[in-house]
Formats: C-alpha cells, sequence, structure tokens
C-alpha cells in the first residue's frame, strides 16, 4: 500500500545572486537605435558622496511570472542581454515590459528642481543602496553602499512557524515535542535582516520592519523575533499614520533599501532630494489572476533638510508587450489603471524581442496609493459633483486616491493623477534627457513645456489634438464620464485605436501631485503589475479582462494584502498497521486560520450592496469552513493545482458539517461567455465532520 495521503505542499526556493554594470561611457544602443544623452554636469559632483554604481541584482518568480529587479532603483530590464526582464507566464520568456522605475521631484526654497529619475541604467545613476543620515545632510558613504548592495529575502511561511515555535514555548499546555517532532532551526537569513541601522553614523535606528516579540525594541531572532508579516491582522492598513512602519506583504519577499545621494545624478543630470527609499517587492502563489501579479510598495523618507514644493511621484514603464513595435496604451481613470496592448491581433517578434503570436495578453499598473495630499484641516470630498471636489480637493472616483470622504481629517492619499505617454524617439514626445524634462512629463507637459491636449496624439492639433483642452489622462476611452481629466469640459472618448494612431514602441507614466515634501515626511508609494490574455477577439478584450483582474488586485490592496484563502488543512496523524492506515485530524494550533474548526474569512471583492439595493452583512461577505476532502497522491511532486487530474490525486473520503448545506458552489469567470459561470467544488452528505479515517485500498 501507498502511504500518500498529503495535506501540504511545499515549495522549494532557490536562486543565484546575478550582476551587472552600468557603463555610462559605453556605446548606447538599445532596440537597434542610440540612446539620446546629457552632457554631465560637472557641477553636481561636489554634492555627492561617492558610491559605486549598485550591482546587485535578482529575478523575483514566486508565482507564475519571474520579474528581474535591480537594487539601484531600475525594474525589469536585463542590460547584459538588451531585453525585457518581466516574464508572464515565466516558462514561456516572453516579456510583457522594456522596463520601470521611479520618478521623484519638485522645487527647492530657491527655486532649484530637486529630481531623482533612472530608465535603464545604461546613460547613469541617481539611486544607490543603503540609508542616509538622519540629521538633515542626508550623507552616505561608499561602505555603507557596498553594505547594502543586495536583497533580503523573506517568506511569510518562516515567520510564521518562527512564531509558533516562540508561542508554543511560553504555553505551558502545548507540547513542543508534538508540534516540532524534528525540532526548529531559525532560518539563517533571520539574523542578517537589516531591522537596524547604524546609529553611530546617524543612521535611524528602525529600518526593515520586524515583530519585537520580547517587547525590548532590539530586533534578536533567538528571543522569538521575525520579519514581519502581519498574519495576526494587528494593523488595520486604512488607518496607518504616515510614520507607521509597513509590513512586508506576500508569500515572499525582496527588501531593500536605496537613496539618491550616493553620487552624481548621471542619469537625469538632477540635483540630489536627499530621499532615502525602503523597497519591497512581493508576490502570491495562487490559483487565480493573482497568481500573475506582482506588487511593489516603497516608503521615502526625506532626510534631506529643505522643503519641496510642487513635488512629484511617478511610476515609469517602457511598455513593450511581447513584440515591441505595435503597441498600444491607455487608461482606466475610475480603477487608476494604466495598461498597454497589442496594435493587432497577432504579436510578432522582432529582433529583440519575443512575440506572443495569437491572442496578446494586456498588461496593466495600478497606481493604489501615493504621497500625502497636503495638510487642510478637512475632510477632502469623494463626490461625483466636479465643482465641489475642485474646491474642496477631493476627487470624484475611489481608484484615483484613498482617504476621501471618509470623516478623516488630512488623512488623503493621492492615487494617480496624471498618465502620459511618449514615443521612443528623440522628439517632443519622446525620451527625455534632461531633470526638467522628466520634470514636465511627471506635471502633464510635454517636454518643451506644452500642456498635452485632448484628442490625436495629445501633442498635435493636425492629428485631432484639441490645445485648448488639457489631458491629465491621456487615451481614457470612457473611463473619465465626469471629465476630471479635462476640467470639467465634455468631451467623446479617446482611444488610440480610435485617433488613428499607428502602433508603435510606447512608454507610460503615473504620476501623483502636486504636494508639499517637508524634511522628515514619511510617504509612501504602492503599485501592482496586472496580466490578462483573452483567448479570441479584438486585442482589446485582453483589456476587457484585465480590468476584472485589476478589481481582484484592488480588493487584495484593499484588504492590506491579506490573501483571503480558504482553511488550512488540518494537522494529520498517521497510523500504520498492517494492510492499513488510520489518519487523525486536528485543528488544535492557534495559528491555523482555521483554529477549532472556526474559519470564517471576509472576501472584500464582494460588494456591500446587490444590484437590487441588498445591503450585505460582513458574515454574508465571509467564507466559513464547511468540511474537508481528503486525496490520496500519486507521489509527492503533486501540488494543489494538480487535485483536479485523477492521474495525479484521487479523492478518497470526504465530510462535511451538518448543517443542511450540501454543494459548495463557485462562480468563477468564464472569458468565453464573459460571465460569472456557478462551478461545483464540493457534493457533500450533510453528515458532520469526522476526525479519524481507516484506509484500507489502495486508489491508484
Amino acid at each position: 500500500m501507498k502511504k500518500a495521503c498529503l495535506f501540504a505542499c511545499c515549495a522549494l526556493l532557490g536562486g543565484v545572486m546575478l550582476a551587472q554594470h552600468s557603463t555610462p561611457n559605453a556605446p548606447l544602443f538599445q532596440k537597434g537605435f542610440p540612446v539620446p544623452q546629457a552632457q554631465p554636469d560637472a557641477s553636481l559632483e561636489i554634492r555627492a558622496e561617492a558610491c559605486a554604481p549598485a550591482t546587485a541584482l535578482r529575478d523575483l518568480e514566486w508565482n507564475n511570472v519571474r520579474a528581474l529587479i535591480e537594487n539601484a532603483g531600475a525594474l525589469w530590464y536585463d542590460r547584459a542581454i538588451d531585453k525585457g526582464a518581466f516574464m508572464v507566464p515565466k516558462e514561456e520568456g516572453v516579456s510583457v515590459v522594456y522596463g520601470g522605475a521611479l520618478w521623484l521631484g519638485g522645487i527647492s526654497p530657491d527655486q532649484q528642481l530637486k529630481l531623482a529619475a533612472v530608465r535603464y541604467r545604461n546613460v547613469g545613476n541617481d539611486f544607490w543602496p543603503g540609508p542616509l543620515t538622519n540629521t538633515g545632510a542626508a550623507e552616505v558613504d561608499p561602505t555603507t553602499c557596498e553594505q547594502y548592495d543586495r536583497f533580503t529575502i523573506t517568506q511569510r511561511a518562516d515567520a510564521m512557524r518562527h512564531r509558533q515555535y516562540f508561542d508554543c514555548i511560553a504555553d505551558p499546555d502545548c507540547d513542543l515535542e508534538e508540534q516540532f517532532p524534528n525540532g526548529y532551526t531559525i532560518p539563517s537569513y533571520f539574523f542578517e535582516y537589516p531591522a537596524h541601522g547604524n546609529v553611530g553614523l546617524n543612521q535611524d535606528y528602525y529600518l526593515a520592519p520586524f515583530k519585537d516579540y520580547d517587547g525590548n525594541g532590539f530586533y534578536d531572532p533567538a528571543a522569538g523575533d521575525y520579519p514581519w508579516y502581519d498574519f495576526l491582522q494587528e494593523i488595520d492598513c486604512a488607518e496607518r499614520r504616515r510614520e507607521d512602519q509597513v509590513p512586508l506583504y506576500g508569500d515572499q519577499t525582496y527588501y531593500w533599501i536605496f537613496n539618491d545621494k550616493g553620487n552624481i545624478h548621471s542619469e537625469s543630470q538632477g540635483e540630489p532630494i536627499g530621499m532615502e527609499i525602503r523597497a519591497q517587492a512581493f508576490a502570491f502563489s495562487t490559483n487565480d489572476e493573482v497568481n500573475n501579479m506582482q506588487f511593489y510598495n516603497y516608503v521615502l523618507i526625506n532626510q534631506g533638510t529643505q522643503t519641496l514644493t510642487d513635488t512629484y511621484f511617478a511610476q515609469w514603464v517602457d511598455c513593450d508587450l511581447g513584440g515591441h513595435v505595435d503597441d498600444y496604451v491607455g487608461v482606466d481613470v475610475e480603477r487608476g489603471l494604466g495598461y498597454s496592448y497589442n496594435g493587432d491581433a497577432f504579436d510578432e517578434p522582432t529582433s529583440y524581442s519575443i512575440g506572443y503570436g495569437e491572442n496578446p495578453p494586456a498588461m496593466g499598473v495600478d497606481f493604489f496609493e501615493g504621497p500625502y495630499q497636503d495638510s487642510d484641516s478637512i475632510d477632502n470630498p469623494l463626490t461625483t459633483v466636479f465643482s465641489d471636489a475642485i474646491d474642496s480637493l477631493g476627487i470624484p472616483y475611489k481608484g484615483i486616491g484613498i482617504g476621501y470622504g471618509d470623516g478623516v481629517i488630512d488623512n488623503e492619499r493621492y492615487g494617480m493623477r496624471k498618465f502620459i505617454y511618449y514615443n521612443w524617439n528623440f522628439g517632443i514626445n519622446g525620451q527625455p534627457t534632461l531633470a526638467a524634462q522628466y520634470y514636465n512629463y511627471m506635471r502633464g507637459f510635454w517636454k518643451n513645456g506644452q500642456r498635452m491636449a485632448y484628442g490625436g496624439d495629445g501633442l498635435t492639433a493636425a492629428t485631432g489634438a484639441d490645445l485648448d483642452i488639457p489631458a491629465d489622462y491621456m487615451f481614457p476611452g470612457d473611463t473619465d464620464p465626469y471629465q476630471w481629466g479635462t476640467i470639467g469640459i465634455s468631451v467623446e472618448p479617446w482611444t488610440e485605436v480610435g485617433a488613428g494612431n499607428p502602433p508603435g514602441d510606447r512608454l507610460f507614466l503615473q504620476s501623483a501631485g502636486p504636494f508639499t515634501l517637508e524634511p522628515g515626511d514619511y510617504n509612501n508609494i504602492t503599485v501592482g503589475m496586472v496580466w490578462a490574455r483573452a483567448t479570441g477577439g479584438e486585442p482589446f478584450e485582453s483589456v476587457e479582462l484585465l480590468r476584472l483582474a485589476d478589481d481582484k488586485a484592488q480588493a487584495l490592496f484593499d484588504n492590506c494584502f491579506e490573501i483571503v484563502s480558504g482553511p488550512d488543512a488540518p494537522d494529520v496523524t498517521i497510523q500504520e498497521l498492517e494492510n492499513e492506515l488510520i489518519l487523525y485530524l486536528t485543528n488544535d494550533n492557534p495559528l491555523s486560520n482555521n483554529y477549532g474548526e472556526a474559519y470564517m474569512a471576509m472576501d472584500p471583492s464582494i460588494p456591500t450592496e446587490l444590484e437590487d439595493g441588498t445591503v450585505l452583512t460582513d458574515e454574508e461577505r465571509s467564507y466559513v469552513f464547511e468540511g474537508y476532502l481528503i486525496y490520496q497522491l500519486r507521489d509527492n511532486t503533486v501540488s494543489p493545482s494538480d487535485l483536479g487530474d485523477i492521474d495525479a490525486a484521487r479523492l478518497i473520503a470526504q465530510c462535511d458539517v451538518r448543517n443542511g448545506i450540501t454543494q459548495v458552489i463557485n462562480n468563477e469567470f468564464d472569458p468565453v461567455l464573459e460571465l460569472p459561470v456557478p462551478s461545483l467544488q464540493a457534493d457533500g452528505s450533510d453528515e458532520g465532520i469526522f476526525h479519524s479515517l481507516r484506509i484500507t485500498n489502495d486508489a491508484f
């Protein structure tokens, strides 16, 4: 008899530290074209430290996405081979973007532009590894830069197991040998976690977030402390204050710290700000659309002494979707979602990028949250009345800000306030090379200072652009019904297809501002990378699916990135007898989400009110424990996604709560019908839960 009744699968993590060098003076060609460069500003050299460029990079590939992340602000671009590096699905090796990065800029009291921005890091750097000093000078030395030129990779499951171990030690009723029969070893990376800065160098004492298990303020894994995932749900992220620590998110997390003061800004030629950035990239392994997503959170701290006005933060993306010469871009204003999609039904490969072929996907970036809006001692409204939103500095759409109209004063956070595109060329609507040009793009102006206009290509009247109507959001389609992006002027829907623009090599920018950046201010940016692919129809069908996937991403953000997962599998004890096995099922672990078989989890994606006006309670929006399904697996390579394959897993028993419910049905979206379709998940007997099972037959 095979003894193979498995209730959990484990993932093996392996990784190789890679490095690639930025060589600003090398021959610069990308995609077969020369890269525009500005002449270095020698006057900047005396205003910066002398850190070497960052070299650390890693692939985040926890789920169906493989994305290359660099320590110095650049994302998703492999300079070594001049290719995009955000692959979905990861096994196919086709990238949906060619690069991404943060842009930051504002005006100093002496009316000087302070700006930090990178694109590909092949013409220079604006960011370097490590924290800054907190005394106002915002300094960093080369040794610190070298020390922090790395990523710390953590896993939620490790933190949970660590907590369980120390909780068991502290609980006189917990049997340590029963809960940890093989003992417990603290993961080695816990001891390398950058929880504290060097106060002798005037760095902040608290850096990476950790759970202070013993409450002494000092990070010590041997005393129960661990990288802080909020799996106990001790905080409400909607009520988090500006200076509160942001916990780690995801099933796997990459954490790193970088700054804009390590050397001269040789990419943008901008004056440094004194910004310290504590970043995390994270992903979840699921069986739904979230498995095709990654998320990025940045805590930005102004360690300088100057107050910047008219400040903007932005997420920049070079969106080469597969083949790079046939793309369109657009924005869903109501969702705060920028996206790219193919210009025709077949995505051809090029010499610089692999194509997706038939039915190309769409890629989107949801700008979940940005910097704090300037305080004004009121609760700025969420209102569809344009004049009220303008007069009271509110917003008309929930997707472009948080904290509006919630009854709390001065907790408002910007979402996406500008969406602009530009082309891969050297023209007015092409690549920026000077700090002022980067800043203009963040403000919604072309490189020459001309306001972006509604219609056509947004630049010239000959293409249909109305130069008298400003456009905060380029190519919004019909997603701005209250004309928020056109200062209230009524306009027709605007898309690249409708404007007759030829597809091409597109780049876009989502920015938030303007706001005032005070010394010591903490701000936060969170974005999500979303992907969807239709199985037929026009290319825009993938965008429609992308919107649905983004709704799920938004619900996840609204729920503090806590995945609404099903009940944890029970603890299983197996008694071996002659020609039979007896399984004993228990749920006595306090860390289990089904402790005492009392699982309940609210799904924030379920609306509070139905279309007929019925208001749902929290309980009605929640999932509850219903029963157990017990499978025999073919071998230890079978994963949860294989449970529907009878050659890999076979159902041998089931039991369910005696409550009058016999069927568990999920409504799953059918991409062909474009409708939710009922799907039977379990067909129960309504005879109650059993906690032991005798097995005498081999299901295989």
